[in-house]
């Protein structure tokens, strides 16, 4: 199993589209900073939203785990499962003595290794970014934390906040492996990959249109049915001074994690799938 990971490591290694996402990290965090150095103009330093270098990890992540961070988890995974099965280089792999739960549980961890190594890239490298683009103050505010933070509880506060990420790319990846898995072209996977996304995206905004004005109002809760509303509000209110929907959040994860897990192990075991 783990000579089977490590030739999965290097399958998707040896991808040009791996290494292009990989040194996209600089120019993604470089305009996420122009970004927030535009927001500062308009923001009191006293603002949780005003970036400086101790809180630009957070923020850069922030910004970006829907776009950049999801985008990369689908785009490898649909080039190592669907390219490949459309290619039949699946076959090749599955003539070796391998099974197919080893094939699919070794390319799973090959593509969430490669996610968490570019987490770990992209948290270093904020920082180094941070300290280019914005000062040094010492001290910072964190999101619905009341008072100043400073570095060392800053840093510790990005550590649980990308773990908490990680772990939602984990179960978005979940969803993606699916989609990869039943498609038969990376044009379907794709298309199925970012519709999802999109309705994930659009649901709290339609929920709250048809539930404003009820009273009672909607528990906030059931607006985190959906897995980008998690990774957009989900992780500040489970990381907050008085942490909110912890329980809830982790619930909904899991649902999502294990169902699709089990469909797509399901579907990508089946004998009959690849011949």
């Amino acid at each position: 199993m783990i000579r089977l990971w490590i030739s999965e490591w290097e399958r998707l290694w040896s991808r040009r589209i791996t290494w292009i996402l990989f040194f996209s990290i600089p120019l993604v965090l470089w305009v996420t900073g122009k970004y927030y150095l535009g927001k500062n103009a308009h923001l009191s330093p006293s603002s949780p939203e005003f970036t400086v270098m101790d809180n630009f990890p957070t923020m850069a992540l922030a910004e970006q785990l829907i776009t950049f961070f999801n985008v990369v988890v689908l785009m490898l995974l649909v080039f190592s499962i669907t390219e490949e099965y459309g290619t039949g280089q699946l076959r090749l792999i599955i003539l070796r003595a391998c099974s197919f739960r080893q094939i699919f549980f070794a390319k799973w961890l090959a593509v969430m290794g490669t996610v968490g190594l570019f987490q770990v890239a992209y948290f270093l490298e904020s920082y180094l970014i941070g300290a280019w683009m914005f000062p040094f103050t010492g001290r910072t505010r964190l999101f619905l934390h009341a008072g100043w933070a400073s570095s060392g509880q800053a840093f510790s506060y990005h550590i649980r906040y990308y773990l908490i990420a990680f772990a939602t790319l984990v179960v978005i990846s979940a969803v993606m492996m699916f989609f990869a898995v039943i498609s038969s072209t990376t044009t379907t996977a794709m298309g199925l990959s970012v519709g999802f996304l999109m309705i994930s995206i659009a649901y709290p905004y339609v929920l709250f249109v048809f539930t404003r004005g009820l009273n009672p109002p909607l528990s906030p809760k059931w607006f985190f049915l959906s897995l980008t509303h998690i990774q957009y509000q989900g992780i500040a209110r489970m990381l907050a001074e008085k942490p909110d929907f912890v329980g809830w959040n982790f619930a909904i994860m899991a649902v999502y994690g294990v169902f699709f897990t089990v469909m797509a192990y399901g579907i990508f075991t089946r004998q009959d799938r690849f011949f």
